[in-house]
């Protein structure tokens, strides 16, 4: 059969196999960073875990920076995907903003590792690079503006906030809970913890910048 006009070019055996290593090894260093932290991530755990010398990783990676780089990406791919799809099954408007956040918020406390990475600076020395993630957070930031546009044309929201102003804002009130989570009770979810706020927060977020309120200086 032809390949479709634009489609990629399917994978090798070798470049399958490839690809499925790189998988491996970053499933294998989350599995280290659970047990030792993130900071505690070293290439020589991995390759135990993986059955070769610390060497042979290099042919993957040629730093840890560049592991800690790809699980990075890892995290705002996935985080993206679970946005897109609480905001696709939700109706438009505030009711997708709160699935949203919520999502947002149960997949942080599945993935504390990728949380830590994505929201804090828990390794000494490491700065995420710009250039790869930036495609994925751009997204992440459309869909919140597009869903604030969608609730200020149904009337829920003020149109003042509609913007980069009330994604950032959404998502201070999103981060500061699941930090305060991580800092305080440690990673596993419970709904007696600071995840629980999230919908007052959002509710408070709706209420302040509802239509007629009483304008907050930006």
């Amino acid at each position: 059969m032809d390949q479709p006009a634009g489609a990629p070019a399917p994978m090798t055996r070798r470049e399958r196999r490839r690809h499925e290593t790189i998988d491996e090894i970053l499933t294998l260093s989350l599995e280290v960073m659970r047990q030792e932290g993130v900071a505690g991530l070293n290439l020589s755990a991995v390759a135990k875990r993986l059955g070769v010398q610390p060497t042979t990783l290099y042919k993957y990676f040629p730093s840890l920076t560049a592991v800690y780089d790809a699980l990075l990406q890892r995290a705002v791919d996935s985080l993206q995907h679970e946005l897109s799809a609480a905001i696709s099954a939700a109706p438009p408007g505030m009711a997708a903003i709160r699935a949203a956040v919520q999502s947002a918020s149960e997949w942080a406390s599945r993935n504390s590792e990728l949380s830590q990475l994505l929201l804090w600076r828990p390794v000494a020395g490491y700065r995420p690079p710009l250039d790869p993630v930036a495609p994925s957070t751009a997204l992440v930031m459309e869909m919140f503006t597009d869903a604030l546009a969608q609730a200020a044309d149904a009337g829920e929201i003020s149109p003042e906030i509609v913007g980069e102003r009330g994604a950032y804002i959404l998502g201070v009130l999103l981060t500061g809970a699941i930090s305060l989570q991580f800092a305080d009770f440690g990673s596993p979810w419970s709904p007696h913890d600071f995840i629980e706020l999230v919908p007052d927060l959002i509710d408070m977020f709706a209420a302040a910048y509802s239509p007629g309120a009483q304008p907050i200086n930006g």
